[in-house]
């Protein structure tokens, strides 16, 4: 009963992590990293990409940390942080950006957040959430209708780009 309490109060507790990790890491000093991320896409890997190496690496010396000290409780925070890494990935880059390609998952929740992120790209702003983004249904539907239909498709970007290269 605890190591699942504690996997899911970690899960829980990343979300605001990760708002406040997006807010004021990557839109404020990491921005350097970040902006590739917002910027047409340039190919499969962006410098946005260390963010995720570094998260993996705390999640990495969460694992060390719970197994040299004989820590189960600190064990089962890190399977929590882990997963809420899994579930922002697969939300994140398959489903809202589709990275590596293939059908567009849909469904009213990824619809929900797709949109919202849209607003974010469009924006550059609020929200900053992954999650549980909270944005006004009115805001989500106006940056619809500023984006591009593929504002953040990436394997649409990446097609483009290299059938533009192969052109040159």
């Amino acid at each position: 009963m605890t190591a699942a309490f504690a996997v899911i109060v970690a899960f829980a507790a990343m979300e605001p992590v990760s708002y406040a990790t997006h807010r004021w890491l990557m839109h404020g000093p990491g921005i350097g990293w970040h902006r590739s991320h917002h910027a047409p896409s340039a190919g499969r890997l962006e410098r946005n990409d260390w963010f995720p190496v570094c998260f993996a690496a705390a999640g990495v010396g969460l694992f060390s940390v719970a197994s040299v000290w004989s820590r189960p409780l600190l064990f089962w925070v890190a399977v929590g942080v882990t997963a809420y890494g899994a579930a922002y990935l697969f939300l994140h880059e398959i489903c809202i950006h589709r990275r590596f390609g293939g059908p567009r998952p849909s469904g009213r929740y990824v619809e929900w957040v797709r949109d919202a992120h849209r607003v974010h790209h469009v924006r550059g702003e609020e929200p900053y959430g992954m999650l549980l983004p909270l944005v006004p249904g009115s805001e989500a539907r106006r940056a619809a209708r500023e984006a591009a239909p593929e504002a953040l498709d990436r394997a649409a970007t990446n097609r483009r780009t290299r059938a533009a290269r192969a052109r040159l």
